[in-house]
């Protein structure tokens, strides 16, 4: 209902540094196109789309496209779901923004922002894209907030006690377990050390959460936190 994903959106102080850096560790570069009059960069693998911004109301969003968004207002109104802004009409680029249930603002936009790279690299130097996995302190209400919209949700234990959102590489955990969003890899496979150093990532503590599941927990410096998990 929302529309299609986009793109999960950074607030970074230098969005060119932190486009680098990521590409460093595998991911490619998108074209970004001149909706945004703030500095604005993209980056892509399989699955998964970061986009680095200068202004932002936000440190994290996530921005969907949706064709119609006059429409969308008026049917998230007859749902009862609640809007926090918008900004319509023939001479402005139209939006609204909302909140899903643990916080996270969520931007649907009109239209594209960025056209993706002609090759989408299927593994970067963490390994394989999994999911952005949002905090919520009851999974619940995000699955009831997402299945008003029209999604389907889908409940997981693996590798912890999770939701996902079908149709979309958004995912939910207990805010309990780990309080901010995580990019969750497949890093079973050998894992780049040097070029995550080269990149300005560092390692934090691990999630007791995750229930013994090896992995390691990594920080961009654009403050985004990754986490690898290895083989069961």
């Amino acid at each position: 209902m929302l529309g299609r994903f986009l793109e999960l959106a950074v607030l970074t102080e230098d969005p060119g540094a932190a486009w680098s850096d990521l590409q460093r560790v595998g991911f490619a570069a998108a074209t970004s196109g001149d909706i945004w009059t703030h500095p604005y960069g993209v980056v892509a693998c399989e699955g998964l789309a970061i986009g680095l911004h200068a202004v932002a109301e936000e440190p994290v969003s996530l921005h969907f496209v949706h064709p119609d968004i006059a429409a969308l207002e008026r049917e998230l109104g007859a749902r009862f779901i609640d809007v926090q802004s918008s900004q319509l009409g023939s001479d402005a680029f139209n939006e609204l923004c909302l909140r899903e249930p643990g916080g996270t603002l969520l931007r649907v936009i009109a239209a594209r922002t960025f056209s993706p790279p002609p090759e989408l690299p299927p593994r970067t130097a963490m390994g394989r894209f999994l999911a952005i996995s949002l905090p919520c302190a009851d999974l619940a209400e995000a699955q009831g907030f997402w299945e008003r919209l029209d999604m389907e949700v889908q409940q997981r234990d693996d590798p912890w006690d999770s939701i996902a959102v079908q149709g979309t590489p958004v995912s939910y955990h207990d805010s309990a377990s780990f309080r901010e969003p995580a990019l969750l890899f497949d890093g079973a496979q050998a894992v780049d050390d040097t070029a995550l150093r080269t990149a300005g990532t560092s390692t934090t503590r691990s999630v007791p959460a995750l229930r013994g599941r090896r992995h390691r927990v990594l920080r961009s410096a654009a403050g985004l936190a990754f986490i690898l998990l290895e083989k069961a």
